[in-house]
């Protein structure tokens, strides 16, 4: 008898050792998920700051560069006007009403050539499709 008591005990020692293995594995799965989950997103925000910082050094070079090409081309506007009136021996009003002119002619250039641009890949993409 005593045999068969010692059996149940056993049963029940090990259906505790089990419970307890499947509540240390759950408890280590979800340790484990978590830091996965945290070195994620670590690994996410190293990514972004990189990218953030590139794309912010791209729009600060954009913005010079687009700075000092506008100051050029003041720069060349003020010299076509002083050869103007200096070389030619036009008056101010004369060599400003010039290179306005001018301007306003290349400015007219390229919106005909952006028009007819953009007709022609309109046209194009509705060919492929």
């Amino acid at each position: 008898m005593a045999e068969n008591q010692l059996i149940p005990s056993n049963d029940r020692i090990r259906a505790e050792a089990r419970e307890s293995d499947w509540a240390s594995l759950l408890a280590r799965a979800i340790d484990d998920m978590t830091r996965i989950v945290h070195s994620e997103l670590r690994l996410f925000s190293a990514n972004m700051k990189t990218v953030l910082a590139e794309e912010t050094d791209r729009v600060l070079a954009s913005i010079a560069t687009g700075v000092l090409m506008a100051s050029g081309a003041i720069c060349l506007v003020a010299a076509a006007i002083l050869f103007l009136h200096e070389y030619a021996r036009l008056p101010w009003w004369q060599s400003f009403g010039v290179v306005g002119m001018a301007l306003f002619a290349i400015a007219i250039g390229v919106g005909a050539f952006a028009t007819s641009r953009s007709k022609t890949s309109a046209i194009a993409l509705v060919e492929k499709s």
